[in-house]
């Protein structure tokens, strides 16, 4: 019986050793990502410049002006690599990027040539990036034409500017 006694003291003495389990909440406040708006791409266009043949309301808009034609995008930044493979079919390391700074938006420059489907093109893009978006304007013309147009090009190109809503 003293048996017994000792093997239910210890029994006894045993059941308070069970691992307890512990429960822990955190309560996190997660901050959402700032959702930046994004901003209205502003240039002078040519004179011989037609309205907007398309826009799809994103930004995206194609003008047609004389001999030329002027494409602008607006992408997610993050990834001039992807941006520039959509825009130039080219990969980063097959380009000459000239990058400077354009009122606070990182610029990039860059001139390709490709075959289109009325013969071969020249291209010129400039890239903006706030950060947030990547503002591209291209600029295509006929190869045998296409230097006609470099002083309106430039003229158009140096006139980008993005105007961020302010509320």
């Amino acid at each position: 019986m003293k048996k017994l006694w000792i093997l239910f003291l210890l029994l006894f003495m045993l059941a308070g050793c069970g691992a307890k389990e512990t429960f822990e909440t955190v309560d996190d406040q997660m901050a959402e990502p700032v959702s930046v708006p994004m901003g209205q791409l502003s240039m002078t266009l040519p004179d011989s410049a037609s309205l907007s043949v398309m826009d799809n309301g994103a930004g995206d808009r194609l003008y047609l002006c004389d001999g030329y034609t002027i494409a602008v995008q607006t992408m997610p930044a993050g990834d001039l690599e992807k941006t520039l493979y959509e825009t130039t079919g080219f990969s980063k390391d097959s380009l000459k990027l000239i990058q400077t700074n354009h009122y606070g938006a990182d610029r990039y420059d860059l001139v390709w040539s490709a075959a289109g489907e009325g013969g071969d093109q020249v291209c010129r893009a400039t890239i903006l990036d706030d950060g947030t978006y990547h503002y591209v304007v291209t600029m295509m013309a006929p190869a045998e034409t296409a230097g006609e147009f470099t002083e309106s090009w430039q003229s158009t190109l140096n006139s980008l500017s993005i105007n961020h809503q302010t509320g």
